[in-house]
């Protein structure tokens, strides 16, 4: 089953969830695991550039809405800090930025 990519901690429907905090290294394991099966639900482009480049791997903007499947993960890429209403970040603020990742499982 395909990993979804996300940029923020949300529950796309109702159920049972199980987050957890991962490292970078995390991730690039759960997608070998994966083969490398993955959609990017990453809304905003700056975040969609910045993760291709962190991690290496083609990831694009999409703004399609995210349901999310039983057992299905998802990538968090959440931002630790609060920014000024109606910013839009950029690559480079990003790279600055004091970021998390969590894997979300839906359990039901």
């Amino acid at each position: 089953m395909e990993i979804a990519f996300l940029n923020s901690m949300v529950m796309t429907c109702p159920g049972f969830y199980k987050a957890e905090k991962i490292t970078l290294e995390d991730v690039r394991r759960y997608l070998d695991y994966c083969n490398g099966s993955y959609k990017s639900f990453i809304g905003h482009e700056s975040t969609a550039l910045f993760l291709q480049e962190l991690l290496g791997i083609k990831i694009k903007q999409n703004r399609k809405c995210f349901k999310q499947r039983r057992y299905q993960k998802a990538i968090c890429f959440s931002l630790k800090g609060r920014y000024p209403e109606n910013k839009v970040l950029t690559k480079e603020d990003l790279k600055k930025a004091d970021y998390q990742f969590y894997l979300i499982t839906r359990l039901d």
